[in-house]
């Protein structure tokens, strides 16, 4: 229960981090960027115990659900074709 608890918290705030930490656009906002946040969490900690390169509670499980979040959110904005120079008004023909 305690790292159900853990892995929520950290994919939830690594997706809210990682949203500002990629520059440019990202497609849904805060609230979609925190939900990617959750899903790499959960799959990073899940790949993790499955593979066995940590068990569970160990401080590697908390490490690799970070940057699980931080990947499925470059990912998922690799994914919408979002870039670095895309969101601003230089997009639009006024």
């Amino acid at each position: 229960m305690f790292e159900l608890a853990w892995t929520l918290l950290i994919g939830a705030v690594a997706g809210g981090i990682a949203r500002y930490a990629l520059p440019g656009r990202t497609p849904g906002g805060l609230v979609v960027s925190v939900m990617v946040g959750l899903a790499g969490a959960f799959l990073a900690a899940y790949l993790g115990e499955r593979f066995g390169w940590y068990r569970q509670g160990e401080a590697g499980g908390i490490i690799m659900c970070a940057v699980g979040a931080i990947v499925a959110l470059a990912i998922f904005r690799f994914l919408s074709g979002t870039t670095a120079g895309s969101g601003g008004r230089e997009n639009y023909d006024l």
